[in-house]
């Protein structure tokens, strides 16, 4: 399944939102205009053409149509067809990716005190999928009721409602539409996360996953280029940075706060992730010794 990349901060911004029954014989009309339209189809068929490409928008089934894309309706409804129909405005898509190739997993770089700028980041959006009803549409009904008696109190509400309704999208695809080697790779992670200060153990990496290590290994280095020793490193660092930026601890505490009871070797791996050593680092960051 493919997905929109769409480039964040600033989130996507609401513009309208609407719900309607169409009638046997109704058409959508031909028209490119610069914001994005999401269609979502409760009952029968929508039948919808994007720059020359026909979708059979079907229940419970979504569409997104692009900014600036010609799109028409290329037959009419042949059933009381329900809809629900979202125009938001945003920068187009940086690229249209399989959600199997998407690297949900990576972590972005870390900000930092001097960041006078966000970071970029972006979101996954899918293009033309299938719906769970039960999934969106409490998110669809409660911003077209805002919408309706739109005010300060409910502006901010509504534009939440809006991100809320991309979060489960998003989830959707990632769990969903992904192969097994990047769920495996996912899960792999979240042992990994949870166990950051558990001496490393394959064994027992093997027994709460179910799976052979080697695989497990497999998988991981497919989405993030490491080994999960290699990414359980980098997350004690992450982790042994942010104490000494937050802290006073010394940097033996540290070393065992994030499971690394040798202070030397600590001190090691410290050096050979970050270039310098904690105390370099804590120094640099915040004049401390």
């Amino acid at each position: 399944m493919f997905c929109l990349e769409l480039v964040i901060p600033p989130l996507p911004q609401l513009l309208t939102i609407g719900h309607s029954f169409w009638t046997p014989g109704q058409q959508h009309v031909a028209r490119s205009f610069n914001v994005y339209d999401m269609l979502f189809v409760l009952k029968g068929t929508l039948y919808m053409t994007e720059d020359d490409v026909p979708y059979e928008i079907k229940e419970g089934t979504m569409l997104v149509l692009e900014p600036n894309r010609m799109h028409i309706g290329h037959r009419p409804c042949e059933e009381i067809t329900e809809i629900y129909w979202i125009h938001f405005a945003h920068p187009a898509p940086v690229r249209t990716m399989d959600s199997g190739q998407i690297s949900w997993s990576i972590p972005f770089t870390k900000g930092t005190v001097d960041d006078l700028t966000p970071h970029r980041q972006v979101m996954y959006l899918p293009k033309f999928t299938n719906i769970r009803a039960t999934d969106i549409l409490p998110f669809l009904q409660q911003m077209l009721e805002l919408h309706h008696t739109l005010s300060p109190a409910s502006s901010l509400p509504l534009q939440t409602l809006l991100a809320g309704l991309f979060v489960e999208l998003q989830t959707a695809v990632s769990s969903q539409f992904a192969p097994r080697s990047r769920l495996l790779c996912d899960q792999t992670i979240a042992y990994l996360q949870q166990h950051l200060t558990r001496p490393f153990d394959a064994k027992h990496m093997e027994q709460t996953l179910h799976f052979h290590f080697d695989y497990l290994a497999r998988c991981l280095k497919k989405y993030t280029g490491m080994s999960p020793l290699q990414y359980l490193h980098n997350l004690q660092i992450k982790k042994a940075k942010t104490l000494l930026e937050s802290t006073e601890h010394s940097v033996s505490e540290i070393g065992q706060q994030v499971g690394i009871e040798n202070t030397n070797y600590f001190i090691r791996l410290f050096r050979k992730q970050a270039g310098m050593t904690p105390g370099q680092y804590r120094s640099v960051r915040f004049g401390r010794v």
